[in-house]
């Protein structure tokens, strides 16, 4: 129904009857200045709402009022539906795990809907506390998942610097910038000549010691992790390329540079050293053990904190040992939590996109929706704060693990005499036998 329709409707119909009359003529330039501002009007609302700007430019415009920016390839729909989302998350205060759980499904959710495409199978049955929960009754739901403070892996960037070689007394300082405390996982390399002899490596901040009761040989690999006891995680196990030798291995609590030690101190059963929160320092040792063939390359005196390899002008004389070169290779690695940090993990397991949505540039709308949900998720979370989204593909995995031994065999040195040469010698006779090559009998 048109203005004029709706106004001669409130007419008298004498006045509304006739299409020739003046009033009906009259009322007809009034109606149309009406459409015409009508027009203007939806305009003006459809480029100062949200919901219904029909331009990318305008929708732009209101974005800009809040300082939120289009991502390159980013559609109207899509991205309508994260202003929303991050509008909303803001006005909650956008800074606890609730809010940035509630953005991520109502992003993920209202995408979906807007691209007519599926990225996380089953999403539509939950709301935002339900996504991020296993559910009973459907075992193949892939949840959301936010985990605060995640685990990192640190390998020693000391170490990594000195490819590993290490020397007799060798000294480095490692930190751990974790919640809490943790523990080092450790690979001692054997290098030539029997040098890699009862490898202890001792963490004097904390005062734990481990330590291989025997010789690496060169190319052997010895790896000290853990036995992933959920009683006692620092519950060491031993690899010797590929071969379980954790009785050789030994731990003490409570060590003292020194101080010697008898097996009596060794711990029931051995754990891995300790990094506590902050800077720890770190020493190589190796002592001469009862029953270890380790003569000319072990120490049996266990070093005092005082004791360093001579360097001419800045060790002292009675506290310095010549230097041995490198005996060992050495790699350090460990897991800290990391501090005012969180991660948003999103399944993609199976993606489903409608082929009527045609993604700008070439990308996949799947690729869009990663880009402005991380976006979206670093805005959100509070200052000071690392965010991170991560997208879990489909993955079927086998462990296994590679070993590679060495082609030449290594034999132990003789450890006797190998007796010498000598002529017949015969009693003498006389008449019988020479004077040179006989003897008084």
């Amino acid at each position: 129904m048109t203005v004029l329709e709706r106004i001669l409707d409130t007419l008298p119909p004498p006045y509304a009857v006739a299409d020739d009359a003046v009033i009906r003529a009259m009322l007809d330039d009034l109606a149309l200045e009406l459409e015409v501002l009508h027009e203007d009007l939806d305009r003006m609302r459809r480029t100062r709402w949200v919901n219904f700007a029909y331009r990318f430019v305008d929708l732009q415009k209101l974005a800009g009022l809040l300082g939120i920016d289009p991502i390159p390839g980013e559609t109207l729909e899509s991205f309508r539906v994260r202003l929303l989302a991050l509008v909303a998350a803001r006005l909650e205060g956008a800074v606890g795990p609730a809010d940035v759980r509630a953005f991520v499904h109502d992003y993920v959710r209202g995408v979906e809907q807007s691209l007519q495409s599926i990225f996380v199978p089953g999403l539509a049955r939950y709301d935002a506390e339900q996504a991020f929960a296993t559910d009973p009754a459907h075992p193949g739901y892939r949840p959301l998942e936010l985990v605060e403070n995640p685990l990192r892996m640190r390998r020693s960037g000391t170490l990594r610097a000195t490819q590993g070689r290490v020397p007799y007394l060798f000294r480095w300082e490692e930190s751990n910038r974790g919640l809490r405390e943790t523990f080092a996982s450790l690979v001692i390399g054997g290098l030539p000549d029997g040098r890699t002899a009862v490898p202890l490596v001792v963490n004097t901040t904390t005062h734990d010691l481990i330590g291989y009761s025997g010789v690496l040989r060169f190319g052997q690999r010895l790896e000290l992790v853990s036995a992933d006891d959920a009683l006692v995680p620092r519950r060491a196990v031993a690899l010797l390329d590929g071969r379980d030798v954790t009785q050789r291995i030994f731990s003490i609590s409570g060590f003292e540079l020194g101080v010697p030690f008898t097996p009596g101190d060794h711990d029931p059963q051995p754990l891995l050293p300790r990094l506590a929160r902050g800077t720890n320092e770190w020493t190589y040792l190796s002592a001469g053990l009862y029953d270890v063939r380790g003569l000319d390359r072990v120490f049996f005196a266990i070093a005092d904190a005082q004791l360093r390899e001579g360097v001419f002008d800045e060790t002292f004389f009675e506290h310095a040992v010549l230097q041995s070169g490198p005996v060992a290779t050495l790699e350090m690695s460990w897991t800290e939590t990391e501090p005012a940090s969180f991660e948003v993990h999103v399944p993609r397991y199976v993606v489903i996109a409608s082929p009527e949505v045609a993604a700008a540039e070439g990308a996949p709308a799947h690729e869009l929706l990663s880009a402005a949900l991380g976006a979206g998720v670093a805005d959100i979370h509070a200052a000071g704060v690392r965010a991170q989204v991560i997208f879990d593909a489909f993955r079927e995995t086998q462990a296994q693990q590679v070993h590679t031994t060495l082609p030449w065999i290594v034999t132990d040195p003789e450890l006797g005499p190998v007796g010498e040469g000598a002529r017949v010698s015969l009693g003498g006779l006389f008449g019988e036998t020479d004077l040179d090559t006989s003897r008084f009998q």
